[in-house]
């Protein structure tokens, strides 16, 4: 095929079929041209690199349009058995609708991806003594209702001054800290839950080694 020059014309037909395809190939032999000279241009004209980066987009757009129908519209083949097409009482071959349910993921991903654990960063007392523990329960109560902690991070660190402390003084009284979770119920460490009102009744008892953290809670 001869390949002309990339004259004005020639660049709007290859963009036009770079978003049709998707395919620098395809929209190449479209406009005859040749992948040299469409890259040469591109280096050179940044209204040409624009354009052929919303093609790319629009096609894109278009396979993923495309995925959305398959994933939950589905596609019609027609129904084999044995090696043949079954066909209806009319005569036309019998279909049935095939759903994609890895383009639903696939879909799904991008439009959500996956949550990344963040990290977090606390500061707390030094764990020497009881005091320091129930210290550091309520900074951690403290973090929840600002909102720098959520329950399940409060409940995670929760666990782990529990159990160093467990360690290092196993006939030490244990503290509960209860993490309000939305429902009208409370969770401490363990994973046991009760009702907020008992979770604060607990944490009013004087001398009670409860500590109640609920999101906003302006009593902390």
């Amino acid at each position: 095929m001869k390949q002309l020059k990339l004259t004005g014309a020639r660049q709007a037909r290859f963009l036009e079929a770079l978003a049709d395809t998707g395919s620098v190939t395809a929209a190449v032999a479209a406009a005859r041209t040749s992948r040299t000279r469409v890259y040469e241009l591109r280096k050179t004209d940044t209204a040409f690199a624009a354009a052929w980066d919303e093609a790319e987009e629009i096609a894109t757009d278009r396979l993923e349009e495309e995925a959305r129908r398959r994933a939950m519209e589905g596609v019609a083949k027609p129904l084999v058995s044995g090696g043949k097409l079954v066909r209806g009482d009319d005569g036309q071959p019998i279909t049935v609708r095939h759903y994609s349910d890895n383009l639903l993921l696939a879909l799904l991903n991008r439009r959500r991806p996956p949550r990344r654990e963040r990290s977090v960063r606390v500061k707390l007392p030094a764990l020497r003594s009881t005091a320091d523990a129930a210290s550091a329960m309520t900074m951690i109560a403290a973090a929840v209702a600002t909102g720098e902690l959520t329950p399940g991070e409060a409940a995670e660190l929760s666990k782990v001054i529990e159990t160093y402390f467990r360690v290092q003084s196993p006939e030490s009284p244990r503290i509960d800290v209860w993490i309000a979770q939305g429902n009208g119920m409370a969770k401490n460490q363990d994973g046991n839950e009760i009702s907020y009102e008992e979770a604060r009744r607990l944490a009013a008892t004087p001398g009670s080694r409860a500590i109640f953290a609920s999101p906003g809670d302006a009593n902390l």
